[in-house]
C-alpha cells in the first residue's frame, strides 16, 4: 500500500455513526421539500472552487432565491457563476448567481461589500464560512510567525468579521451559519495531518470561535452548526500529483447536500457541535448517539480531553 493509500485509509475512518456515507442519501438530498431553501440568499465566501463551489451547487439544487459567490480572482468567479446558472436551468430552480470579487482578509473591501449589500437591500440568511488556508508541510517553528499569523487572518479572523456583518444585519428573521471546518483539528495524531500543525492550530481556532459564538447565540436567531465536508478532490491533491479515483474521495456532492441539511430545522439539536458530513443525520438525530448529544455538553465540542466538566486537575 502507497504513503497516499494509507493516508487516504486513515482519513477515511470515523466511528460515531454505524452508516458512514461517502455519496448524498435521501435524509439530505436538496431535493427534499422540507430542505428547501426557497426566498433565503445564500453568501458562500471562496464560492468559486472546491467545497465552497459544492456547496453552492446544492444550495441552487435546493431552490435559493440567490445563491452569492464571492473570491479573489474574477476569471475563476465568472467560471463558476456560469456553471451554477447551468446548474439552476438543470435543476429547474429560478436561483439568482451573483458574483462579487472581494479578498476577504482585506477589511475595508469586506465592510464595502456589506455595505454594497444593505445599500441593496439584499439581507443575507445563510452564511458558509468556508475560506481557508494552508501552507507547505513544515513544523511551526520553520513557517515562522508571519506565516503562520496569515493563516489565523484567513481561518480565524477572516470568518469572525463576516460573522460580526452577517448577524448585526436589520430584521428579526433566523439566520443560519455553517462552518467548513476539517477533521485536522481532532485528527492530530495521523501522519499527513501533522506534517501541517499550522492548520490544525489556525483551524481550530476557527472552528473553536464558532461554538462560543454558538453559546451566546440561541439556534432560534442564529443556528450554528460546524462539519467536516469529507476527503475531497481539490485542486491542492491535484497540484501534488494525486489522481482523481472514486474508492478514495467522497463524492463532492455529499458536503454539499449537508451543508443545506444544516440550515434547517433539522439540524437544530447540532447548534455549536462540530460533525462530519459523513455522519448518518438520522442515527445522530436518535438513538443513543442523540442521547448522548442532549445529555453531555463536552460531546462533539472542543475541550482538554480529561478536564471536561471540572476546574480541578
Amino acid at each position: 500500500m502507497s504513503d497516499f493509500e494509507q493516508l487516504f485509509k486513515q482519513l477515511l475512518q470515523t466511528n460515531i455513526t454505524k452508516t458512514i456515507h461517502r455519496e448524498p442519501y435521501p435524509a439530505i438530498l436538496p431535493s427534499r421539500p422540507e430542505l428547501s431553501q426557497a426566498g433565503r440568499v445564500v453568501l458562500i465566501p471562496g464560492g468559486g472552487t472546491g467545497v465552497g463551489h459544492a456547496i453552492a451547487r446544492s444550495f441552487v439544487r435546493a431552490s435559493a432565491d440567490t445563491v452569492l459567490i464571492i473570491g479573489r480572482r474574477p476569471d475563476v468567479l465568472a467560471t463558476a457563476g456560469s456553471r451554477l446558472e447551468q446548474e439552476a436551468k438543470a435543476s429547474g430552480t429560478n436561483t439568482k448567481i451573483v458574483t462579487r470579487t472581494c479578498d476577504v482578509v482585506n477589511l475595508a473591501e469586506v465592510e464595502a461589500f456589506w455595505r454594497d449589500l444593505a445599500a441593496q437591500g439584499i439581507t443575507v440568511d445563510v452564511l458558509v464560512a468556508n475560506v481557508a488556508k494552508s501552507t507547505e508541510p513544515k513544523p511551526i517553528l520553520e513557517l515562522g510567525a508571519d506565516e503562520v499569523w496569515s493563516q489565523f487572518e484567513v481561518n480565524a479572523k477572516s470568518p469572525l468579521y463576516f460573522t460580526e456583518k452577517f448577524y448585526s444585519q436589520p430584521g428579526e428573521k433566523q439566520k443560519f451559519l455553517v462552518n467548513v471546518s476539517t477533521q485536522a483539528i481532532h485528527a492530530t495524531a495521523h501522519s499527513g495531518v501533522a506534517l501541517r500543525p499550522s492548520y490544525t492550530l489556525t483551524k481550530m481556532a476557527g472552528t473553536l470561535l464558532f461554538q462560543l459564538i454558538a453559546q451566546n447565540v440561541p439556534p432560534e436567531k442564529m443556528q450554528v452548526i460546524s462539519f467536516h465536508p469529507g476527503l475531497i478532490y481539490t485542486d491542492g491533491w491535484k497540484s501534488m500529483g494525486v489522481p482523481l479515483t472514486p474508492e478514495q474521495f467522497d463524492n463532492d456532492e455529499l458536503c454539499g447536500a449537508f451543508a443545506v441539511w444544516a440550515t434547517t430545522k433539522e439540524a437544530e439539536f447540532l447548534h455549536g457541535r462540530f460533525v462530519w458530513a459523513a455522519w448518518d443525520v438520522e442515527e445522530l438525530s436518535t438513538g443513543e448517539v442523540r442521547k448522548r448529544i442532549d445529555e453531555d455538553p463536552y460531546y462533539l465540542r472542543a475541550s482538554i480531553v480529561g478536564l471536561n466538566g471540572g476546574l480541578q486537575a
